[in-house]
């Protein structure tokens, strides 16, 4: 952890609140020195005082010590973008989401006509959405199938077994939004 991205975070976030440093130190159940202290990059916190100021500004941890927001920008070009093929290449689903984003998996997703490929299991608690732009495609999660028309989107437990079908003899694109569940 960086003390300047904490103080820098601390700072940003309290002030996005609407808090002074004694309604922020109140909420926390901590000394407003030590508040101060964090804000000004000079305290070196244990773990429990992070967790009270986390709690106190409604945020996660991570917020208040990860690098701030415009440090945290990627891009990925096409070129750089992680591809996974499957149905003897007619499934062809491209990772468009930076590798170093958590939480988050967006995926462009191109089913070859007659194509069927099993969807990856995520961690319980994830959701994952389906939303299909050209063609048709079918989605069959844990054993029911559903028709996903274009401009359709499917929202289903992203840990369930899934499968991704185009039946018919055009080709289908859509994307793939997981939201991954970090607790397990």
């Amino acid at each position: 952890m960086s003390r300047s991205y904490l103080s820098e975070n601390l700072q940003r976030l309290r002030h996005a609140a609407g808090l002074t440093q004694k309604s922020l130190a109140m909420a926390a159940n901590l000394p407003r020195a030590t508040l101060a202290s964090l804000e000004q990059g000079e305290a070196n916190p244990r773990l429990d005082t992070l967790l009270s100021v986390a709690a106190a500004l409604q945020v996660g941890l991570d917020e208040l010590v990860a690098a701030p927001p415009r440090q945290r920008l990627y891009k990925v070009k096409g070129a750089d973008a992680r591809e996974y093929r499957d149905d003897h290449g007619r499934y062809v689903s491209r990772l468009l989401s930076p590798i170093a984003s958590r939480g988050v998996q967006i995926q462009r997703v191109t089913l070859a006509p007659k194509c069927s490929a099993p969807g990856r299991p995520h961690p319980r608690g994830s959701q994952e959405f389906f939303v299909v732009f050209q063609g048709e495609a079918t989605l069959e999660v844990d054993g029911d199938e559903v028709v996903v028309e274009a401009g359709s989107l499917v929202q289903f437990p992203g840990h369930l077994k899934h499968r991704y079908m185009n039946r018919a003899s055009v080709p289908a694109e859509g994307y793939s939004l997981v939201i991954l569940s970090l607790e397990g």
